[in-house]
């Protein structure tokens, strides 16, 4: 998923259902949604070191070093 096409889906959903612009954040641990947390963060930009992996090597950057954006 890209930053571009999580924007577009949330403008949509939004603007097919307003009062969802008002609710909390939250997301999935793992794969199958076993478990569910609140968004904590605001988004941030971050370096990954390879896509490859399921758990992913990463470090803090400047936006214009980055190669992904963190949700949490």
């Amino acid at each position: 998923m890209t930053v571009q096409k999580h924007i577009d889906t949330l403008i949509q959903i939004v603007k097919n259902n307003p009062e969802v612009g008002s609710f909390p954040c939250i997301y999935s641990t793992d794969d199958e949604g076993n478990s569910h947390h609140k968004v904590l963060y605001t988004p941030t930009v971050m370096k990954v070191k390879s896509f490859n992996n399921r758990y992913l090597e990463i470090k803090d950057c400047k936006p214009e070093e980055g190669n992904s954006l963190c949700i949490n």
